[in-house]
């Protein structure tokens, strides 16, 4: 589950870039914002989902099998919806006039990072 974080980090530092090139109002940074806050809180439900089911396999109530593979598939969801927000943000930003060149390079390394994360 390390794609998570990568893919979340990587959200974040396009949402920074989105805020430092257009401006703190502009609609692509309060958008990018809100979309890492939901996956934030989503990656912060599937950990305690994770517990629960930790707790409930000790017990006896689950099968670890089945536990891996419901939180194998939301882990999934979540770096998938996580990786295609930040892909298509940095798109975005590159096509983006206000982006300084430095920002614009910075944005293809982070694209670059998150894809090799998630090969």
């Amino acid at each position: 589950m390390r794609i998570i974080p990568t893919s979340l980090a990587a959200l974040a530092a396009v949402a920074a870039i989105a805020t430092a090139g257009c401006g703190s109002g502009d609609e692509t940074a309060e958008k990018l914002q809100k979309q890492g806050q939901q996956l934030q809180e989503r990656g912060a439900a599937l950990q305690e989902k994770a517990s629960t089911i930790a707790r409930q396999v000790q017990d006896g109530k689950i099968d670890p099998e089945e536990a891996s593979r419901e939180i194998q598939e939301d882990a999934e969801a979540i770096t998938e919806e996580a990786t295609d927000v930040a892909g298509e943000a940095i798109d975005d930003l590159q096509d983006d006039g206000r982006i300084p060149d430095e920002a614009k390079e910075q944005l293809e390394a982070a694209k670059q990072q998150l894809e090799e994360a998630t090969r």
